[in-house]
């Protein structure tokens, strides 16, 4: 009977064991692999869709998988698609995910979760500084910090690519009024970029050294985000078929990293 009751908590231990081990273990996505976040809508659920179409391992990250309707669904159609939890502004979520993903590798690391803050709280003589606190840290800092927590998963990569959706309203030459909190963190996300790239580009480490870093203007897009502009605006289907083409150029004209692309291929002034 005593011999019975250590067979029993030796095989427990054993399954607690292999359990915790399988836990621990990395997801194994298929390759080519792209990180994209803010992914359960518009431009960025459009790209999940588009790169599961064309056979990558997508990793989608969402602030609440839960209520992710189109993105659940789409999981649900392909085996190729993996959901994850993220808040970009949560860094002990985001150390968390890193720890989850460490040692594999992702080819494309896509930062697309941004805010617009609202355009009555950009009004100046009226600004809302909390806006612009929201703003900068899921449209600037999220960014940066990705791409600390996953440079060496896209150096451990065959594409090696950091790709940020930015906004020509991040440009200083193509300046005008209004959305003045969204359009300075578009100007601050490319400036940080750009910097990231040349230090990269200057590392003594041969693969982080290839890594290409963009920087992309989706276009004006009918979506939630862009709300009723009065200006004609592109499908999300537009916009992430170019920024996916865009991305694959980036691929082969490596001088390119740091340069401020549109979704259309053309380059974009500073």
């Amino acid at each position: 009977m005593k011999a019975t009751r250590v067979l029993l908590l030796l095989l427990t231990f054993c399954v607690t064991a292999c359990t915790s081990a399988a836990s621990l273990s990395p997801p194994e996505p298929k390759t080519p692999t792209v990180l994209i976040t803010g992914a359960s809508r518009g431009i960025g659920y459009e790209l999940a869709r588009q790169y599961a179409d064309l056979g990558w391992g997508v990793i989608a990250t969402c602030r609440n998988p839960s209520t992710a309707d189109a993105l659940q669904a789409l999981a649900g159609s392909r085996s190729n698609v993996i959901i994850e939890s993220l808040d970009v502004t949560d860094f002990a979520e985001m150390d968390e995910l890193a720890v989850r993903y460490k040692g594999v590798p992702i080819d494309v690391l896509l930062n697309n979760a941004g805010i617009l803050g609202g355009n009555d709280r950009q009004k100046f003589g009226q600004f809302d500084y909390t806006a612009f606190d929201e703003i900068m840290a899921v449209n600037v800092i999220g960014p940066i910090r990705m791409v600390e927590l996953f440079v060496d998963n896209v150096a451990l990569s065959e594409q090696k690519k950091i790709i940020n959706i930015s906004s020509s309203v991040g440009s200083i030459a193509m300046a005008f009024p209004g959305q003045n909190f969204y359009k300075a963190s578009k100007s601050a996300l490319n400036m940080s970029m750009k910097i990231i790239a040349k230090e990269l580009k200057g590392s003594k480490d041969p693969n982080r050294k290839q890594i290409v870093v963009g920087l992309i203007h989706p276009g004006v897009v009918r979506t939630e985000f862009a709300g009723n502009v009065p200006i004609p605006m592109i499908e999300p289907e537009e916009s992430a078929a170019g920024i996916i083409e865009v991305i694959q150029n980036y691929y082969v004209t490596r001088r390119q990293s740091g340069d401020f692309m549109s979704y259309t291929g053309s380059k974009l002034p500073w």
